[in-house]
């Protein structure tokens, strides 16, 4: 972590005020004095919790949202996808050839670590204004959650990551002293901000209309859910998915098609989700993905398209409801969009000929000029059917069969299909498995679900990747996909390089390395 992280954190947040870098760098005492400056009414301590929120999905396209596509890519969900342009930086980590100092790592941990040092200044500055209490409390709590949210997306790409938990140690030269916490330590942390956040959120239902899109005493928990289902804290996280799940605050949309239509913000399935706008006096206020996932031959980059591996895992299921409104594939109609009935997916220029729906934006929904940047479309972090997963899977793994069963049901019913309710052992952990990468497809989860369920106490990601990987074989043994199979300018091939030894993680960017003088060490393999 750079000390640059300050002289950002000051001058993106406080922007009534000059800021000199080398000024900033110099004088550490000077910048306390802003910030004491700044933080004097309640107004401006909101501003300043605003500005974590800002690095949620980052502040441009490739900070943050690209890499968690890229991680998309290195699934068995997504192709890189983009066979038009060589970007070996991308394909390469898509394809486990990885390099160590990837713009797009550096990139994901130092806007993480802006976001912590925004979320300690925030802690460190606010409890000595006085404001209204329950305000404070809340701008306080917010802080906490955020900060959870950043350390939680670090240790599942980095593991043990340094902890910084002060703003005062972001100042001193100390700084370049730190070492990589555990993941077991870091993960403490994580649960303690939520539990604490938790005890002061208000839930949804006690938001105004315009505190829409902030964290929620729902979002804690849900998070501190999927946080305790990482750990493998099964009765932990079946009680905390169930206390959401029971809480009132939240129900499945009747319609799977609604949960990412446009205008649908904040909806009644999602729990903690990055809403966009489209605003051409400011850059960067509306999303990106239906750019950077769209088709070449509709005005997008190619990237992170889905692979019939996916697609068949819908249809061995007959889950027509969820694999429309999912993928689009070339020369088909698009659903939702009835101005499209043959949709260009360029199949020579993308690998599979398939576009993420999810991310799609319907013809008569476009802004003009359609730009990234500019996409009125929300992004999902937490919605309930991903905790209703949660509690399914948590209660298999906790000994509670009939639970997981009722809850894997509640998911199904709404995509009309029937639940074996007769499924026990593996049988029922597979179903279960399989629900979450159906109903959760292309939402950024694959990567990381692969990565921690395990069978016999290996990775299920080293039965899929790897030289005799499921998803390889099928590729280059079995599939007959006329889009996958003539476009070779993506091997076929891709995930044979993945091993189990390395790739469980990514590498730390080496200029941290560095910058620590070698006390940050790199993970194996790198």
């Amino acid at each position: 972590m750079k000390k640059i992280v300050l002289f950002l954190t000051i001058c993106t947040a406080l922007l009534s005020v000059s800021c000199d870098q080398d000024q900033i760098l110099d004088q550490p005492i000077q910048g306390r004095q802003q910030l004491d400056d700044f933080f004097s009414s309640a107004d401006n301590s909101e501003f300043f919790v605003n500005g974590i929120y800002q690095l949620v999905n980052g502040t441009n396209w490739n900070q943050v949202n690209f890499q968690r596509q890229i991680n998309e890519m290195a699934s068995d969900d997504n192709w890189a996808g983009n066979t038009r342009q060589p970007r070996p930086d991308i394909t390469g980590i898509a394809q486990y050839n990885v390099f160590p100092g990837s713009t797009y790592f550096n990139l994901f941990w130092e806007n993480h670590y802006i976001g912590i040092t925004r979320a300690n200044i925030s802690l460190d500055r606010i409890p000595n204004i006085d404001f209204d209490e329950t305000q404070k409390n809340q701008l306080l709590a917010e802080a906490k959650f955020l900060r959870a949210f950043f350390y939680f997306d670090l240790v599942r790409n980095f593991g043990g990551v340094p902890i910084v938990e002060s703003y005062n140690e972001i100042l001193e030269p100390t700084i370049n002293d730190k070492e990589r916490a555990t993941v077991a330590e870091v993960y403490e942390f994580v649960e303690k901000d939520l539990i604490d956040a938790i005890a002061a959120l208000p839930l949804k239902s006690e938001q105004s209309a315009e505190q829409g899109g902030r964290a929620t005493k729902g979002a804690a928990q849900s998070l501190l859910a999927k946080v305790y289902l990482f750990e493998e804290k099964w009765a932990e996280a079946q009680a905390m998915a169930k206390t959401v799940m029971d809480s009132g605050e939240y129900a499945l949309e009747t319609d799977f098609a609604d949960i990412y239509r446009v205008g649908n913000l904040n909806g009644i399935e999602t729990i903690f989700e990055v809403q966009y706008i489209n605003n051409q006096t400011f850059n960067g206020v509306g999303g990106q993905f239906a750019i950077t996932n769209g088709s070449r031959g509709d005005r997008g980059w190619g990237w992170a398209s889905p692979t019939s591996d996916l697609e068949n895992a819908f249809l061995s299921e007959g889950d027509e409801i969820r694999l429309r409104s999912t993928i689009i594939k070339h020369g088909e109609s698009v659903f939702g969009d009835p101005a499209v009935t043959s949709f260009d997916g360029r199949p020579t220029e993308n690998k599979s000929g398939r576009t993420n729906r999810k991310y799609y934006i319907p013809t008569a929904e476009r802004p003009e000029p359609y730009q990234r940047g500019q996409l009125p479309l929300h992004y999902i972090h937490l919605r309930l059917a991903d905790v209703i997963l949660i509690h399914a899977e948590a209660a298999y793994f906790n000994g509670d069969e009939t639970s997981a069963k009722n809850s894997l049901e509640l998911i199904r019913d709404r995509v009309e299909l029937d639940t074996n309710m007769s499924l026990s052992g593996a049988a029922l952990r597979d179903a279960i498995w399989k629900e979450r990468r159906l109903e959760l497809a292309l939402e950024q989860h694959r990567l990381y679900d692969i990565r921690r369920q395990k069978i016999n106490g290996v990775p299920r990601i080293a039965l899929i990747l790897g030289p005799n990987g499921s998803f390889v074989k099928y590729n280059t043994e079995e599939s007959t996909d006329p889009f996958e199979t003539t476009n070779l300018l993506e091997p076929q091939n891709s995930g044979t390089l993945f091993d189990a030894n390395i790739h469980m993680l990514w590498p730390v960017p080496p200029e941290e390395i560095q910058l620590s003088r070698g006390k940050i060490i790199q993970n194996p393999g790198y």
